[in-house]
């Protein structure tokens, strides 16, 4: 056979097996695994899904190579009955196993079962993107369905695909329609890779999980296809005869200005040499971005483009038990997420339990592969497509219901551990009273949701203290109003606009509206999340990097430390508006949004044990560098303020002894979440801000008679 009579054998026969490219995805799901396991394995393993992206654009354009459609209806009926056949049965069966296992160990698992049911739909990874939950933060890794981004972004692809194919001649024409084909599809390449690339740096979430943002790599696949379908094939590059014979040093494959470009540049390379490129930069230890991205996506394109029967990289990637691998690599890819999500809520992902979870993940693939997928695949369902399609759009609805119907009632009735084991009941010794009365002081809390997560403290503040507790707290917005944008907590201008109009009304309310009897002492306490807005790089968590402050008369961009005094001056506009009010500012407490979520730190029967992080907590110094910053900022712009003072609480949660701050005493939770306080929590660090006000002379000792003496813990 020649070497044009090969290659037409090669890229014109879409129905023609290939065992290398299922070696290849056997390679790109092993990254992914060992990546997901730990990064420190693979740094660069994610980079396996995209290699998935470009071996999709380019199976699927060969599939469609040379199968004409009569019209634009019967190309969509068969596209879509061979995607539900190929994809829906494994997700369906995958995603609802995976939801009542969660049911039976997340008190609360509203928000992934929402990922869970939306993934049915081919839309999980707009909602992924809505939360703003990066892949590679923690709660993402509780997510047993966070894998599904990737079948989101291929699925809707695949709604514009075929009517590319369609429109461009290529599905009527067959090969006459290649070029329209690589015409219409070359723009809306590098179109894509223009917006991934803005928005790595505006909207990092957007760069990962948006198809508009991945469009290009897919398409690169579906481009590499076209080229090769008009070139012809080169001799072997790594000194491997090819099956039909020992190849011709004077042999010079032609083939058109296109085809010999690809036949130069591309499969003339040694095929064995790319794919130990692609492995290289898979281990190299770089954060997403463009660089590792854009060079997975040319080193699979190259490699798919100089693969060819003979070469030792094909001979490497035909191995049976890497083609295995390949023929699985969906169903693995699916449950290899679930198995380590849910083992994070239960046993734990570590050495002890590595082997276990791994057999774990290949027998529900390898049982997933053979009695869904393969069955379900091969099988016609119905003789017509269109039922066919309407069989798997059922199913699919069936799904989405079943998955709402738990979202509304499987937590409650399923779960089987201890909601409230590790945080403490401060009510349990009954009712605290009223502490509105004569001789009775207030706190008056205002900020955002780290001025709310005090309340759960109020009638402990009663009990313990005498004081009256009051609030004027909106969630995101401090007071006075920060105008900023933050993409991870889904702040916009929109809301900012919004939220400061709603926490002036909610501060005037408080301030106006004094507890009887009127003119009773008061202290009012400014609480904020100040690490998210001002933290200028002491704390590892990423989301404070990406807050951006505007000015509200022009909108124009404010940069971070502007903003941090801006917002003093108007602190210091607010405190002399009210002299005869005594104000505080709280500085920040300390988060864990870098370490291990507060769920997995609540000791359950089927958590026998708990990550270390839960109990070893976060060096000290970094937040205490940030306090010494915005206190020498306050001190800077506020100090001839009489009646404003500043209290620190670090002292209260990390003892200084110690030097950690941790996120357990006594055996109780100090956090609800990664930066929000418990009840608990919330307690201590009121009776320390009492105990230093009393201190200041600023509140008069506490009434002889306490309700109830505090709670033994």
């Amino acid at each position: 056979m020649s070497q044009s009579e090969a290659h037409a054998a090669l890229v014109h026969a879409p129905q023609r097996y290939r065992p290398e490219i299922d070696g290849l995805r056997a390679v790109a799901i092993l990254a992914v695994i060992l990546n997901h396991l730990s990064s420190r394995l693979l740094p660069g393993g994610y980079l396996g899904v995209d290699v998935f992206f470009v071996i999709s654009g380019f199976v699927i354009t060969g599939s469609l190579a040379n199968r004409p459609a009569a019209s634009l209806a019967d190309l969509l009926l068969t596209f879509y009955s061979r995607r539900i056949r190929r994809l829906l049965p494994a997700l369906l069966v995958c995603v609802l196993i995976t939801a009542v296992v969660l049911c039976l160990v997340c008190p609360d698992p509203g928000q992934m079962l929402g990922v869970g049911w939306r993934s049915l739909v081919g839309s999980s990874n707009l909602i992924l993107h809505k939360l703003a939950l990066d892949y590679f933060r923690p709660a993402t890794e509780l997510n047993p369905f966070a894998q599904t981004w990737s079948l989101g972004v291929e699925e809707q692809f695949y709604l514009l695909f075929p009517l590319l194919i369609w429109f461009s001649g290529f599905a009527r024409t067959g090969r006459s329609g290649q070029q329209r084909l690589g015409w219409l599809l070359l723009p809306l390449v590098l179109l894509s890779l223009g917006v991934f690339v803005h928005q790595l740096g505006v909207d990092q979430p957007a760069a990962y999980y948006l198809l508009r943002a991945r469009f290009w790599e897919l398409g690169t696949g579906c481009l590499l296809f076209l080229l090769l379908l008009g070139a012809p094939m080169a001799a072997p590059a790594d000194g491997v005869q090819a099956r039909g014979g020992p190849a011709s040093r004077h042999q010079r494959p032609g083939g058109g200005s296109a085809a010999g470009f690809v036949e130069a540049g591309a499969w003339t390379l040694p095929p064995l040499l790319v794919l130990g490129a692609l492995v290289l930069v898979m281990a190299l230890p770089l954060p997403f971005g463009l660089v590792p991205v854009a060079a997975a996506v040319l080193l699979t394109a190259l490699l798919l483009a100089s693969l060819r029967p003979g070469t030792a990289a094909a001979g490497l990637l035909s191995q049976p038990p890497l083609v295995f691998l390949g023929l699985i690599s969906y169903s693995l890819y699916l449950w290899h997420w679930s198995v380590l999500a849910l083992a994070r809520w239960t046993v734990g992902v570590s050495a002890a339990s590595l082997a276990p979870l791994l057999a774990l993940m290949l027998l529900l693939a390898v049982l997933s592969w053979r009695f869904v997928e393969e069955p379900l695949r091969r099988s016609p369902w119905w003789p017509e497509r269109w039922r066919v399609l309407a069989s798997g759009l059922a199913l699919a609805a069936v799904g989405v219901i079943g998955l709402q119907a738990l979202t509304r009632y499987g937590s409650e009735r399923l779960f089987r551990g201890d909601r409230q084991v590790g945080f403490y009941d401060l009510d349990r010794n009954g009712p605290a009273g009223d502490c509105s009365g004569p001789g009775h002081a207030r706190l008056l809390l205002v900020g955002d949701s780290h001025a709310h997560h005090y309340q759960g403290a109020g009638s402990h503040l009663c009990r313990r203290q005498g004081l009256a507790y009051g609030e004027a707290a909106t969630v995101g917005m401090p007071y006075p109003p920060i105008f900023y944008t933050n993409p991870s907590t889904g702040m916009v201008r929109e809301d900012a606009f919004r939220f400061a109009l709603v926490q002036e009304q909610r501060w005037n309310a408080l301030i106006n509206n004094p507890a009887p009897p009127e003119g009773q002492q008061g202290v009012v306490v400014v609480s904020l999340r100040w690490a998210l807005y001002f933290d200028p790089g002491f704390l590892a968590d990423a989301s404070h990097a990406r807050t951006r402050h505007f000015d509200p008369a022009n909108e124009e961009p404010v940069p971070r430390k502007q903003a941090l005094a801006n917002w003093i001056d108007a602190v210091a506009q607010l405190v002399n508006s009210h002299p005869r009010t005594q104000f505080v500012l709280m500085l920040p407490t300390p988060e864990f949004g870098g370490s291990e979520p507060i769920a997995l730190c609540q000791p359950q029967w089927f958590r026998p044990q708990l990550p270390r992080d839960c109990s070893a907590g976060l060096p000290r110094a970094s937040f205490d560098r940030l306090n010494t910053y915005l206190q020498t900022a306050i001190a800077a712009r506020l100090a001839a303020a009489p009646n404003l003072s500043v209290y620190n609480p670090l002292n209260a949660l990390c003892p200084p002894a110690a030097g950690r701050c941790l996120r357990q005493r006594d055996g109780w939770l100090l956090y609800s979440d990664a930066d929000h306080l418990s009840a608990y929590g919330a307690s201590i660090v009121l009776d320390d801000l009492v105990a230093f006000l009393r201190q200041q002379q600023l509140l008069a000792a506490k009434p002889a008679k306490v309700l109830q003496k505090q709670p033994k813990s």
